[in-house]
């Protein structure tokens, strides 16, 4: 196994315990100790996991081959959401929170940041592991004897990027198909612009009862004998105030659930992909060991042919000498045989002549 390859396995372990971690725990349960010692503990996990992408990119830019696999975009994603991790843990130690919604006294926990930056993580060892397998993928192909042999092998590999290809184009689609459902089709807004129009209304609700204080105030210090009009307006800012409130924590309420429907939903997604890209990997891990198999049953059987078939060439020679051999000795005893006879002949010619 090459220098690459072990970097590679190494890297795969680091994302399967990394996978492990996140899903053993909810983060949304957690409180703010909790989180803030998994959220470390999966970001250190995931910087070794970074920095081992980066000497993976390295060696593999280094072999200088064809259709070698390009994973600098998902080096770049990760480092990019490493430093929103980062800084997520720099606010959470040194900082206090301050949940500021209608009523103040709720408790400093936020679980939808927390399960929001879990998936964050989920989508980084996701994007880790797609990354690895295909240049795992490569190497395999790229060791193997036959893949450069065989039409076959060659074959297998193309129809498994193009499957892989294919699967990217359909994950962006069941994505964009989802957030169409989810949000409706005439106005596909996103939960940040959701949240940011509702926050604009807040504002313009506070104004509005900011104002209406300043002329009650008015009303009071110029007009006292107005006490029917003071009494209606008082009631008024009352019914503004209420409805400031009631709809600031309906708005936060269908906030929190539209983010726990988002993460459960990626969440989701998330297991899927993983679970076909693991079985993807298995399935060519199988082709790609059936097709040694074969080549390594086709090389045994050939090699035991060619003995063979040596073998009989050699009986073969050796028997053709044999009959030679006989073939000159036959030929000599017919000499000697015909000398013989024309001895015998000469001497009974001449016992009759005598």
């Amino acid at each position: 196994m090459s220098h690459l390859e072990e970097i590679v396995e190494k890297t795969v372990k680091a994302i399967d315990a990394l996978h492990e971690s996140l899903n053993r725990t909810d983060w949304s349960t957690l409180k703010k100790d909790g989180f803030v010692f998994e959220l470390e503990r999966a970001t250190g996990k995931l910087k070794e996991i970074y920095s081992a992408m980066r000497d993976i990119s390295k060696e593999n830019t280094m072999m200088l081959e064809k259709n070698t696999p390009d994973i600098s975009d998902n080096i770049e994603v990760i480092r990019k959401e490493l430093i929103l991790l980062e800084s997520n843990i720099r606010l959470e130690k040194h900082k206090q929170f301050r949940v500021e919604l209608v009523n103040e006294n709720e408790p400093i926990e936020v679980p939808e940041l927390y399960a929001s930056l879990q998936n964050k993580i989920l989508e980084c060892a996701l994007k880790a592991r797609y990354s690895t397998e295909k240049i795992k993928t490569f190497l395999t192909a790229r060791r193997t004897p036959f893949v450069q042999k065989g039409s076959t092998a060659k074959n297998l590999i193309g129809l498994v990027q193009k499957k892989e290809d294919e699967l990217v184009e359909l994950r962006k689609r069941n994505l964009e198909l989802k957030r169409k459902s989810f949000l409706g089709n005439i106005e596909e807004k996103s939960l940040a612009e959701i949240e940011e129009e509702m926050f604009a209304k807040d504002k313009a609700l506070s104004a509005a009862v900011t104002e209406t204080n300043k002329s009650l105030k008015q009303h009071l210090a110029q007009i006292n004998y107005v006490e029917g009009s003071f009494a209606n307006l008082n009631e008024k800012v009352r019914l503004v105030e209420e409805l400031h409130a009631n709809y600031g924590k309906k708005a936060m309420e269908l906030i929190r659930e539209l983010k726990k429907e988002r993460d459960h939903a990626r969440k989701m997604a998330l297991e899927l992909e993983e679970e076909t890209m693991r079985a993807r990997n298995e399935y060519t891990n199988y082709l790609l060991e059936k097709e040694n198999r074969i080549s390594e049953v086709k090389e045994k059987t050939s090699k035991k042919y060619v003995e063979e078939i040596t073998s009989l060439k050699r009986d073969l020679s050796e028997k053709r000498l044999s009959i030679a051999n006989i073939i000159k000795l036959v030929e000599e005893l017919e000499k000697e045989n015909k000398s013989l006879k024309e001895r015998l002949k000469d001497k009974i010619v001449n016992e009759a002549k005598q």
